[in-house]
């Protein structure tokens, strides 16, 4: 509040931006742009929004202000660190084109790597691997942030992340903002569905391998058709995948499909849970898709459902700002939440990560699970399930995918006990999914749909949404006329949208690869 105050008692002091002073605007939003920093950036704008310049004049400069190096960091590999919440910092990988050059926007592939739960962030470097050859030869910037613990990917410290890094690579290259596409593999590949349903605007498509599309709502909030069909996906599973099955895996797929998901799903009968399973074979198909569909930054047409108005209610130029029960709905509107995922089948068992040898060793065992009541205890080794031995880089994924086969029969566990060597008999139990607090879940959503023109027109219809807001650029409306909003049928406003500077900037500093907005409305 103190900071408002005070920024309005500049406003009425400070003289008026004069046309003769273009170039100082012009400089002061290339400094703006340039700074990283949230809080120098905010201070940047706060400045500027104090000499009261047109907001159509800092609207018609703002294409033309981004800056790259002629020479910036060079490749083809570079990384850097980017603050992390709670603390600590992540790092970003990038593959750099050698080819380079800012006299044209280049495409950038986002992987999500799999894995998130590790204690530190070394995940991003295997993207860059998997993808530096092709990337090289083919023309793209890769982007491969490290998350870990705490950030995942559908956690909102990790959506965050994601577009944060995408930010700082845009920062000093020149990237094709309609031409983003995210992918990733296990953990990464089901970050992509959670993007999909939770903040798919500055992604053009999702390439998914080996996903579970079902993680997202078990922890990381409810998901709404209108929101999965917001962005193309194609998806590949393996039928030899221990972890996600496709057998598994195509329930969720056509669940997706039917809420009206714009997908394609590849099942790859032979293929087992390891990327090179997919890629380079089927990596034509996915640079295809890739090409065939490009963003649209400003449809006429938007649809976007929350439950969660202040973190996750805009989508494009609709955001929802209240969400209410009892508020007026369109006829016939009904609910199109997808269900909650249930949970998964588990052991009741801790891990020892610090256990080395042979099979996956045990360092706890939970009371009243079906680990305690088979027998297990802390310090025994898992050598093998249902005769299948734990051995090479993916034992943890071998017993999963084992365990996700019983849940209507005891499975075999080959036991190393000390000196002993015995085996026990257990039937994993889907335990009841305690949803993360603060995500929505339980909570009443809103749907909100909007479609421009013709004229100065805008049709909206709404489900559960009290007050909304539309962001405006100006296509297609003339924002010096009045604009009329319909809200199920009936005239809800009429008149011409505001226009402000502080608001110009605000929308430019969090899109700063999307449209130029210029002018809003609020209604409700």
């Amino acid at each position: 509040m103190r900071c408002g105050i005070a920024l309005a008692f500049v406003l009425l002091l400070a003289p008026a931006l004069s046309a003769e002073d273009a170039p100082a605007l012009t400089a002061e939003l290339e400094a703006f742009f340039a700074e990283s920093d949230p809080g120098a950036r905010a201070a940047l704008g706060m400045a500027l929004t104090a000499r009261r310049p047109d907001s159509d004049a800092v609207a018609d400069a703002l294409p033309g202000v981004r800056r790259w190096a002629a020479e910036p960091r060079q490749g083809p590999v570079v990384e850097w660190k980017r603050p992390r919440v709670g603390g600590g910092e992540h790092t970003i990988y990038a593959c750099v084109p050698e080819t380079y050059d800012a006299a044209r926007a280049w495409p950038v592939l986002i992987w999500l790597h799999g894995a998130v739960s590790r204690p530190v962030d070394e995940g991003g470097a295997f993207g860059i691997r998997t993808m530096l050859e092709i990337a090289q030869e083919e023309g793209f910037f890769v982007l491969s942030p490290s998350t870990q613990a705490g950030s995942e990917w559908w956690t909102p410290n990790g959506v965050e992340f994601v577009r944060g890094a995408l930010d700082d690579l845009a920062r000093e290259w020149r990237i094709d903002a309609d031409r983003v596409a995210v992918t990733g593999f296990s953990d990464g590949a089901s970050g992509c569905f959670h993007l999909l349903a939770h903040d798919p605007e500055r992604y053009a498509c999702f390439l998914p391998l080996m996903a579970h599309p079902g993680i997202t709502r078990m922890i990381g909030g409810p998901c709404f058709a209108a929101n999965v069909r917001s962005r193309p996906v194609l998806a590949f599973n393996g039928g030899a995948d221990p972890l996600y099955p496709s057998e598994r895996i195509k329930p969720l797929i056509d669940e997706l499909k039917a809420a009206g998901a714009n997908m394609e799903w590849v099942d790859l009968p032979d293929a087992g849970h390891r990327v090179t399973t997919v890629l380079p074979e089927h990596w034509p198909r996915l640079r295809a898709f890739w090409q065939a569909h490009p963003r649209a930054p400003e449809p006429e047409r938007v649809a976007w459902e929350t439950a969660l108005p202040r973190s996750e209610g805009r989508h494009a130029w609709i955001e929802i700002l209240a969400v209410d029960e009892t508020a007026p709905s369109a006829e016939g509107a009904v609910d199109e939440r997808l269900a909650d995922a249930p949970g998964r089948p588990r052991l009741g068992i801790s891990l020892n990560q610090e256990y080395v040898g042979a099979g996956l060793g045990i360092r706890e065992v939970e009371a009243g699970t079906a680990a305690a009541d088979a027998g297990f205890r802390a310090g025994d080794v898992i050598l093998a399930v249902d005769g299948a031995t734990l051995e090479g880089e993916n034992v943890t994924t071998i017993l999963m995918g084992a365990l996700a086969k019983m849940t209507d029969r005891d499975g075999t566990f080959d036991i190393q006990r000390g000196e002993e060597r015995l085996t026990l008999r257990a039937r994993p139990r889907v335990a009841a999914v305690a949803y993360p607090p603060g995500l929505g879940y339980g909570e009443p959503s809103g749907r909100i749909v909007a479609v421009r023109g013709p004229g100065q027109r805008i049709d909206v219809t709404t489900r559960h949404v009290r007050r909304f807001k539309l962001h405006l650029t100006g296509t297609g409306l003339d924002l010096s006329k009045p604009v009329e909003v319909y809200v199920n049928g009936q005239r809800a406003f009429s008149g011409v949208a505001t226009k402000d500077t502080g608001y110009v900037l605000q929308q430019a500093a969090r899109a700063p690869l999307g449209p130029v907005y210029r002018a809003f409305i609020v209604v409700g």
